[in-house]
């Protein structure tokens, strides 16, 4: 997944008066579909957006996945859809909600795992391997 820079997103989104998260939804999503296979594609996802009515309806479908799917992909598990959603509502939140989901995605892979279980994972690989390796 791209690595993007939070702070120049939202001074990005400041200068074009929020059109630059338009374009990062359009990569971010075609990021996550690459990642994950799930969601619809990047252009599909772009033009539901550009609908009136139906892309509210979209944004509360979309903003509640996301976290789930970047919890697939390996970020730090919670459900922040309410979150996002209840920030979404005001200016200030629609600044930061992607911006927090940049930022999570940023950090996907660098949790720390425990040493027991670094082991039980590298046992339980071990364990299956064999079927996979015929």
């Amino acid at each position: 997944m791209k690595q993007r820079k939070v702070g120049l997103m939202i001074l990005w989104a400041i200068l074009t008066f929020g059109i630059y998260y338009i374009v990062w939804n359009y990569k971010f999503q075609g990021d996550v579909r690459e990642e994950t296979g799930k969601g619809i594609m990047p252009w599909g996802h772009l033009l539901i957006f550009l609908v009136p009515l139906v892309n509210i309806v979209y944004f509360v479908f979309w903003i509640f996945t996301i976290d789930s799917r970047l919890a697939f992909m390996g970020a730090k598990k919670g459900n922040l859809g309410v979150i996002y959603l209840l920030l979404s509502i005001t200016i200030i939140g629609y600044l930061f909600v992607p911006a927090i989901i940049q930022s999570k995605a940023n950090n996907l892979g660098t949790i720390e795992v425990s040493q027991k279980d670094k082991t039980q994972t590298e046992l339980r690989v071990d364990k299956y391997a064999k079927y996979f390796n015929k």
